[in-house]
């Protein structure tokens, strides 16, 4: 073999290398066992639990991340799920990796692009839901079990195909509307404290377009706290006897 043709080749090789090199980080999560198909909007009303969650969702347009609302819930060692949309982990990847690390939160699947699930093909819904956990396992090694279907809008073909990728849909009973800006602090306690009861599910938004959240979220806390509530994840809150 001559100099040239020896060089072009190890030329080819190396190329083939950084191609490879740079390909490995494309990871797809692992297959997660089908789960039986269900809607879960509440924990075990047999017990006073209360699970606080949080959505992180993102469209095409860059979302935020409020870190005040986790700084509070470490600060008070206050479980929460958080509901992430797989666009949001991808520009907020340091944020995502530090919560999938704190054992106080789980992380669940709010879908890739915040789309109108429902008017989507089967095929369309797997992709959002797939592509989101994809995205997770890549930054963190893990992957959620929970499906939240964007606007709360679902339909039997969503929960199934869902269910067939492991996860349980999510949706929740008490609504506190801090993604508008006219919803003040006080509006939102008020509402917690309203409607919760044993076993709630509470949603509230941590993309930086819950206006109030943060301003309401200690004084949420610590009033159910007075009324003898204890929080959990939304995995916990579905324990059977916990």
């Amino acid at each position: 073999m001559n100099r040239r043709r020896r060089w072009t080749m190890v030329a080819g090789l190396a190329l083939l290398g950084c191609t490879a090199a740079v390909a490995a980080p494309v990871r797809h999560a692992p297959r997660l066992p089908p789960v039986a198909v269900r809607l879960i909007t509440h924990g075990d009303r047999g017990r006073k639990q209360v699970a606080l969650t949080f959505d992180a969702c993102q469209t095409r347009k860059p979302a935020g991340y409020d870190a005040r609302l986790i700084r509070i819930l470490r600060a008070t060692h206050t479980p929460a799920t958080l509901m992430l949309g797989g666009r949001w982990m991808e520009t907020h990847p340091a944020a995502t990796r530090s919560l999938a690390a704190d054992p106080l939160f789980e992380l669940g699947n709010h879908s890739y692009l915040h789309p109108h699930m429902t008017r989507l093909t089967p095929a369309g819904m797997r992709a959002e839901m797939q592509e989101t956990q994809d995205v997770m396992y890549r930054l963190t090694g893990k992957q959620g079990v929970l499906f939240r279907p964007p606007y709360g809008e679902y339909d039997p073909a969503l929960i199934s195909v869902a269910a067939r990728l492991g996860l349980h849909t999510l949706t929740w009973e008490v609504v506190t509307g801090d993604p508008d800006p006219h919803v003040s602090a006080k509006d939102i306690v008020r509402a917690v404290l309203e409607r919760t009861r044993p076993g709630s599910i509470v949603i509230m938004h941590m993309n930086g377009r819950g206006w109030h959240t943060a301003e309401a979220l200690p004084t949420v806390i610590a009033a159910l706290h007075r009324r003898g509530y204890r929080f959990v994840t939304v995995s916990q809150a579905l324990e059977p006897g916990r």
